[in-house]
């Protein structure tokens, strides 16, 4: 392992909360090692934004949850600033390498957005509907931004129906297009 990725797996294995359970798991180490990889893929300036304590996340893996919901992220104000958690499902270890590695970037552009907790979202069902959409929409964005396109398609296509898939290729497009956010150019992994 090279030092840039030791150093990332360090940080993952510093910022994770594990359910007991998982102790034994066959895919606790796939899913380290692609949590690891998803850090590495990002750009210079976002993976600092984490590796700094800019942006403060823990990532916890669940196993079994009544309702499996793949993975999502939570954030809550905290006096120092906004702190976020990744919620891992188990199973997303069965998922094929680019779909996980796309799902989980999509959650860091969530908190590179800095979407804020859902208490302080909107209080009518339509408009936090509308304002999860875009949170969505702005998340897959952030992969767009950031050159790594093929995750977020490889995550969408194996998620939604293809008319869907359709639809939100065509809205991020225009968000690229009219967002001020993302007039920077992308930046390299290399970086």
């Amino acid at each position: 392992m090279s030092r840039e990725l030791s150093l990332q797996r360090k940080y993952v294995n510093s910022r994770l909360i594990c359910d007991e359970a998982l102790t034994g798991s066959k895919y606790l180490e796939e899913i380290l090692a692609r949590l690891t990889k998803t850090f590495d893929l990002l750009p210079g300036l976002e993976q600092q934004l984490f590796f700094s304590g800019n942006r403060k996340i823990f990532i916890n893996i669940v196993s079994d949850p009544k309702l499996p919901f793949g993975m999502k992220t939570r954030s809550i104000t905290h006096k120092s600033g906004p702190r976020y958690t990744i919620f891992v499902c188990e199973e997303c270890g069965e998922w094929p390498e680019d779909r996980f590695l796309g799902a989980f970037l999509r959650e860091l552009g969530h908190v590179v957005a800095e979407i804020p907790p859902e208490e302080d979202w909107p209080a009518t069902r339509g408009e936090r509907a509308r304002f999860k959409e875009s949170s969505e929409l702005l998340a897959d964005g952030m992969l767009w931004k950031w050159g790594l396109r093929h995750y977020d398609m490889s995550y969408l296509v194996a998620t939604f129906p293809s008319h869907w898939v359709d639809r939100i290729v065509s809205d991020i497009e225009k968000l690229l297009e009219h967002d001020e956010r993302f007039k920077r150019e992308p930046t390299s992994p290399s970086e």
